[in-house]
């Protein structure tokens, strides 16, 4: 005979209830008087204590500088609420005007994709394309925000002359050995796309964000036919949110999600009929990053890094 004896079950403890007062973004009056005044020291001690005095970006380079505790009043904007010693927490002085809730912002990745790279027909010209796509939820529950993308790159792109000469047709390494920020458009003055309208507190939708990758593929260099072309990219891609960009003094851009990193290495050359094929591919399929830097920073963009030549 089988007895069944039921197992005790572990007391139930009813929730507790958040009282969230410091955002990331955010910026917060400092009682200097509760901290050394050479904390934080400099930029990366600063980093490191999720508070620093200033985050600019621009097409050409992020500027991160420290809270100057000297100046009065002292001043800061929070980046990561996870990483503040209890100390800096303590310092912050939270206004009657600064929002209070039980949960942060937070951005949902539900699912990625990536189709093999193709080379599509773009009016007369072949153009080699690979484009993910990211299935995403973004919840507001703590404060209005917009939500924006920075897209880095690390990128050689060289085509192969029917001579036997290689042309590079871009390489961010002229830069130095740092991802740059992706930028096609020489018009194009932001760092940070928006990836939907602003949204007001207590809201949530989903939506797909589908960037794409693309090379066009000459008939001939400085005279000279095209043979093949190569590509070597990584891509760094940061989701980023902002209570009102409209409001620098009061408010940076700050990361809502774990960087994705995704690439590419592929070769196409021109068959005997004239028509390209993939002749080799490696795909690095989107994953969140845990060793890329938390915060995206950067010195140049992609547009810099192009090889002026003659097509």
């Amino acid at each position: 005979m089988d007895y069944i004896f039921p197992l005790p079950l572990p007391p139930r403890h009813p929730p507790v209830a958040r009282d969230i007062r410091i955002f990331p973004g955010h910026r917060y009056l400092i009682d200097a008087s509760a901290l050394a005044p050479q904390e934080p020291a400099d930029a990366e001690a600063s980093l490191q204590n999720g508070l620093i005095g200033s985050y600019t970006l621009s097409t050409d380079a992020t500027h991160i500088k420290a809270v100057d505790l000297l100046a009065g009043p002292a001043r800061g904007f929070v980046w990561d609420v996870d990483l503040l010693p209890e100390r800096i927490r303590q310092a912050l002085q939270s206004g009657a005007d600064q929002p209070r809730a039980t949960e942060f912002n937070h951005l949902k990745l539900l699912d990625t994709r990536m189709a093999a790279p193709e080379v599509r027909l773009s009016g007369h010209r072949p153009s080699l394309t690979i484009s993910p796509r990211f299935e995403l939820e973004w919840h507001t529950p703590a404060h209005a925000s917009q939500l924006g993308i920075v897209q880095l790159v690390e990128s050689t792109r060289a085509a192969m002359l029917a001579n036997g000469e290689s042309v590079s047709l871009l390489d961010t390494e002229s830069a130095g050995n740092d991802p740059v920020l992706l930028l096609d458009d020489p018009a194009d003055s932001t760092a940070v796309k928006p990836l939907c309208g602003f949204q007001a507190r207590g809201r949530h939708q989903r939506f797909e964000f589908c960037p794409a990758a693309s090379q066009g593929i000459p008939d001939e260099i400085d005279g000279q036919a095209v043979a093949s072309l190569s590509v070597l990219e990584k891509y760094t891609l940061y989701f980023m949110q902002n209570a009102d960009p409209m409001q620098p003094d009061s408010y940076i851009w700050v990361p809502v999600h774990l960087p994705i990193v995704w690439g590419w290495s592929i070769r196409v050359q021109q068959r005997y009929d004239g028509v390209w094929d993939v002749f080799r591919k490696k795909l690095i399929m989107p994953t969140p990053s845990t060793e890329a830097p938390a915060l995206p920073r950067w010195r140049g963009n992609s547009l810099r890094c192009r090889n002026r030549v003659e097509i």
